[in-house]
């Protein structure tokens, strides 16, 4: 059984899923200065800031909110018109989760939704969140798992993203261990962002298996940072999932770098490739307001519209169905749902 905002699902009801998403969010503890100065007016994202964002991208505290449901449901229903039918909700603590409205988005947008539950790199922590301690944090996670996600009536229906920066610190060793113990109680995945310019996914696979999670339950989501083919093939090989995100383009010089679309394909196929029995899935991480299509951005269609074509030109119906489909389903299925139901 697949946990989403409208309650449970049957995993073999599950279609085409993003398996790494942004519907409402408030990254701003992120924001950092721009290269150059930003053009003048008002700092928010409108046409005339729209290249500026594309080089400055965490500038502008406005371009880091998802804010707006009505725009949600707009910007989501044409995702459900390319062919997509669930995304996993990926703003976990820090990134500014707001999960009371996402039922009524669900219902009017048409897409399921599943969100995932965590807490993201420890500076963006709300302090009341950054104060949990190891047990505090199993404690946290074990509710939204179990009874529900505090201030809902539905459970969450995997751990993530959880952040991790260089050299894993001890308090993120420990938030680790914490969700391992929670996931694995809970029949659950976890999903984590590895810091793009470490290596540090083994020394992560070793932390979350010693707390009783199977590898095959860790997703590394926005395995699209790093490019790094032998370090694809050894994450793949311990038997985590590895999930490409598409769409994000923008860049914030000497912070953030993304590559292309067209870089990311090239990469994944050739990946693909030489690991074909691993497991992978697919994203697209809306989480800017830049990269709404209101505001001239790929939007939510990208994968189902233009990526997922692609791939099926290069790798083929059935392995890319599995990516889409049947990795999602077992990855999210948390089996019978809360311990004891």
């Amino acid at each position: 059984m697949i946990e989403t905002v409208l309650g449970p699902l049957p995993a073999e009801a599950l279609g085409a899923t993003s398996m790494h998403d942004h519907v409402l969010a408030d990254s701003a503890r992120l924001q950092r200065p721009g290269e150059q100065p930003p053009p003048p007016g008002p700092p928010t994202v409108r046409p005339e800031t729209r290249a500026y964002l594309r080089r400055n991208m965490l500038a502008f505290a406005d371009n880091l909110r998802l804010d707006d449901p009505d725009a949600a449901v707009d910007e989501l229903r044409a995702a459900v018109a390319a062919g997509q039918r669930a995304l996993v909700e990926s703003t976990s603590w820090g990134l500014g989760p707001d999960h009371g409205r996402l039922p009524a988005i669900a219902r009017r947008s048409g897409m399921t939704i599943v969100v995932a539950y965590g807490t993201y790199i420890r500076s963006t922590l709300p302090p009341a969140i950054a104060a949990l301690d190891e047990d505090g944090l199993r404690d946290l996670f074990a509710v939204a798992l179990d009874d529900a996600v505090p201030g809902t009536d539905y459970r969450a229906g995997l751990l993530g993203i959880l952040g991790a920066t260089a050299g894993l610190p001890d308090a993120e060793r420990g938030m680790l261990r914490a969700a391992a113990d929670a996931a694995a109680h809970g029949g659950a995945s976890v999903t984590v962002r590895l810091d793009p310019d470490a290596r540090d996914g083994i020394a992560v696979l070793d932390e979350l298996a010693g707390a009783g999670l199977p590898t095959d339950r860790v997703i590394f989501t926005n395995a699209d940072e790093f490019l790094d083919a032998p370090y694809w093939r050894d994450l793949s090989d311990a038997g985590a999932t590895l999930e490409m995100c598409f769409g994000t383009e923008d860049v914030h010089v000497g912070r953030v770098f993304n590559p292309t679309d067209g870089e990311r394909l090239r990469f994944f196929v050739d990946a693909v490739a030489e690991r074909p029995s691993a497991s992978y899935v697919l994203g697209q991480s809306v989480w800017t307001k830049a990269q709404l299509a209101r505001h001239g951005g790929y939007g939510y269609a990208r994968l189902l519209g233009t990526v997922v074509p692609e791939l099926r030109a290069r790798l083929g119906e059935v392995r890319v169905e599995e990516m889409l489909i049947g990795e999602p389903r077992r990855l999210l299925d948390r089996g019978a749902g809360r311990p004891g139901a």
